[in-house]
């Protein structure tokens, strides 16, 4: 065909249905609050995809992260300590500063009779590598029953 040309659509253009493709990019995290700091928790593999990997502080929970999301969590300067749990519980303790980001990972490994979610302090650079098409979870209800 002459005159014809191919145009090239961009990576999280809109499918025919009117719904956003997936994008393959990596999320966006913005600055946290003013006087605040934040923790981004994210779960990249597909290991365990039954198992949840809802995280908990002070024995509330705080989200839960199931596989190929991520969730942000504002939280004010100082000690935090993180939890999950299934027959084994696993902490992280984090000490935020204000302005300041934290990411955090969960991994399901291979436990006696189930899977272990098990979190882990990483790096921007990790979660710019294993972040790709993440989704966002919304933020947990405070009503909600666990």
């Amino acid at each position: 065909m002459v005159g014809a040309m191919l145009v090239a659509a961009p990576a999280a253009a809109v499918a025919q249905d009117g719904n956003r493709a997936k994008s393959n990019a990596v999320p966006t995290i913005p600055p946290p609050p003013a006087g605040m700091g934040q923790v981004v928790f994210y779960r990249s593999g597909m290991m365990g995809a039954l198992i949840s990997c809802r995280v908990h502080e002070n024995g509330q929970v705080v989200n839960r992260l199931p596989p190929g999301r991520y969730f942000v969590h504002p939280t004010t300067p100082g000690a935090h300590e993180y939890t999950v749990r299934s027959e084994a519980t696993d902490r992280l303790r984090i000490e935020v500063e204000e302005g300041e980001t934290h990411y955090v990972r969960c991994a399901i490994g291979m436990g006696f009779g189930m899977g272990r979610p098990n979190i882990s302090p990483q790096n921007r650079e990790d979660f710019e590598r294993r972040g790709r098409g993440l989704d966002l979870v919304p933020p947990r209800d405070p009503n909600a029953r666990d």
